[in-house]
């Protein structure tokens, strides 16, 4: 009697440890490197992998998304994986400029719907098996449930996923709204920084310069907050993801990097 009563609970043991495996999120390394030294190093390596981050724009990029979309897409870039962009009605995605960008068409898989479905869905395909990311374009902040929700849904799955805010028409002047409590696992800002106009002694017309970008890193649980401003090199500032009409056939020169660059302290920049 002992021996089967021994033998039963073996037998228990291996259909539970089978369930738990089958059950269980799939292994993911540690972090997404974002391509630039100094903030991964700040992150330890990286934007951790099964959680949530989220990256909202300054001045215009609260409308357009440009810069917050190419940040993303160029993280993106840098690793391998299908990856689930989920847009609202009425938003837009300039697949040139994300092949521009290095993040091939091949890998999205583009999902449209009503502005007030994207949340829902995104948690859902965050519970998703197979895919790198999940890319969630929002005109509106999400609530602190709500993120947790999505949060918790990204630790089981194992898919990182990036919430972009991207204000709506109505929003257009005036102080943006203070953004609501989130249990994402970061929160970024990025948008243009002022810099000086280098001046040549052989033109009275001020040269255009790099570009400058600012790049603040508002929280993250469990580090510290940081602030950085970048330079984008002539040739990536040739790569806008939502091209208006007036520059659409602009040619684009080729740039074997597209690295950001610290712009240290003391340089020309307001």
């Amino acid at each position: 009697m002992a021996q089967e009563n021994h033998d039963t609970l073996r037998l228990l043991r291996e259909q539970v440890a089978r369930i738990e495996r089958q059950h269980a999120a799939p292994h993911v390394s540690g972090t997404l490197p974002t391509g630039t030294p100094v903030i991964d190093t700040h992150l330890g390596g990286g934007l951790r992998r099964g959680a949530v981050h989220e990256i909202v724009g300054t001045g215009a990029d609260r409308l357009t998304g440009v810069r917050p979309t190419r940040f993303v897409a160029t993280i993106l870039a840098r690793a391998t994986g299908h990856i689930v962009w989920v847009r609202g009605a009425g938003t837009d995605l300039c697949l040139t400029g994300l092949r521009q960008l290095g993040l091939s068409p091949g890998r999205l898989i583009l999902v449209e719907t009503a502005p007030d479905q994207v949340g829902p869905l995104a948690e859902d395909i965050l519970r998703e098996r197979g895919i790198l990311a999940m890319v969630a374009d929002l005109t509106a902040p999400m609530t602190l449930t709500a993120t947790r929700r999505l949060q918790l849904a990204a630790e089981k799955g194992g898919v990182t996923g990036f919430l972009i805010h991207q204000a709506d028409g109505s929003v257009r002047r005036g102080q943006p709204p203070p953004l609501p409590a989130s249990a994402c696992q970061t929160r970024w800002q990025v948008g243009a920084a002022p810099c000086v106009l280098p001046f040549s002694t052989s033109s009275r017309t001020p040269l255009p310069g790099p570009a400058h970008w600012q790049v603040d890193l508002l929280r993250q649980r469990g580090g510290p907050a940081a602030s950085w401003t970048f330079e984008i090199s002539d040739d990536d500032a040739t790569l806008p993801l939502r091209m208006v009409a007036p520059v659409a056939d602009r040619s684009v020169a080729t740039s074997p990097s597209r690295h950001l660059h610290l712009v240290r302290p003391g340089s020309a920049c307001a």
